[in-house]
């Protein structure tokens, strides 16, 4: 992969403002428990790990462990607790060094850049999932589409033995680059 950092902290701001449009109070109200593509998911529980996504993306970037109180349990709407996680998010993947060495992230340790793929990767995908289970038409930026669907060939065997990713769907013949990353991720675009 060739993006340079501040490329790849421009897509993660970009990726996770995206996502932040599709949180808005009119499309998520009365919405809670619909099912989503994900099928451990309804709403509710796929915005609570995108609150995950957000603030554990944003610890990885500082190089910092999740403490034991981060919040990953919604107290309040998406459409409150989001903005400021997406801002603080932003910021932290666009400070020197956000992209270099090793970070605490997931658990584990893993190479910084790699975590900061994995949250766009997260945000895209799951943003996707989002706008579709609450009838909103979804569109992300084709530098974003390219970089996710790089990860995701990069991590795909161990997404799908841990059950992250579903078996690769065959995708249409015309399908665009984001019905084809979809696909690869076990999911089907309609």
């Amino acid at each position: 992969m060739n993006t340079t950092p501040a490329e790849l902290a421009d897509q993660l701001a970009r990726a996770a403002r995206n996502l932040q449009a599709y949180t808005q109070q009119p499309a998520l109200t009365g919405k809670r428990e619909l099912p989503t593509p994900c099928p451990d998911f309804d709403v509710h529980r796929l915005s609570e790990h995108l609150l995950g996504a957000l603030v554990m993306g944003a610890y990885a970037a500082a190089k910092e462990p999740l403490p034991a109180d981060a919040p990953m349990t919604l107290t309040e709407a998406p459409w409150v607790a989001f903005p400021p996680l997406v801002e603080r998010l932003a910021a932290a993947w666009a400070e020197p060094g956000a992209w270099e060495g090793e970070t605490p992230f997931a658990s584990s340790t893993f190479p910084a850049q790699l975590a900061g793929l994995i949250t766009i990767m997260e945000l895209t995908v799951h943003g996707w999932d989002l706008a579709t289970a609450t009838g909103q038409p979804f569109t992300a930026d084709d530098d974003v589409i390219a970089t996710v669907t790089a990860v995701v060939g990069q991590i795909a065997d161990v997404a799908r033995a841990n059950g992250s990713f579903g078996p690769e769907v065959e995708p249409a013949a015309d399908a665009t680059p984001l019905e084809r990353l979809l696909a690869f991720t076990g999911r089907k675009a309609a």
